[in-house]
């Protein structure tokens, strides 16, 4: 059976480009995925529950900044989160773990490697 995931990441119609490796991941790691571009509808989706796995690229622009960093920690606990960013951060890595998130990953990513982690976590 599919894993359901929700992905907030910023994609304008079919330009897909910065994530087409990790939509490749997901589909390779068997996911069931649901793009948002706007961020408050895809944290609204993830907490309707049935949300085996919630992926969030922070550039977005829709991100919320801190109002969306304080929904996320409210979420992370029932429902794993990876966050994903083009900036290296210390601060956000480690805030990433504070609130429970699975992990904080910097693009690009790696799409093969992306697709072993998400596998793991979405066979639970």
């Amino acid at each position: 059976m599919a894993r359901r995931v929700v992905l907030i990441a910023d994609a304008q119609g079919d330009e897909f480009g910065p994530i087409a490796p990790l939509l490749g991941a997901l589909s390779e790691a068997g996911a069931m995925t649901e793009l948002f571009s706007d961020c408050a509808a895809g944290l609204v989706s993830a907490i309707r529950g049935g949300t085996d796995l919630l992926v969030i690229d922070m550039d977005t622009p829709s991100f919320g900044g801190m109002d969306t960093l304080v929904t996320i920690g409210r979420i992370a606990s029932r429902v794993p989160i990876l966050l994903l960013s083009a900036e290296e951060s210390k601060a956000r890595r480690m805030w990433a773990v504070e609130v429970g998130a699975l992990g904080y990953v910097t693009k690009p990513v790696d799409g093969q490697a992306l697709a072993v982690f998400l596998t793991k976590v979405l066979q639970g």
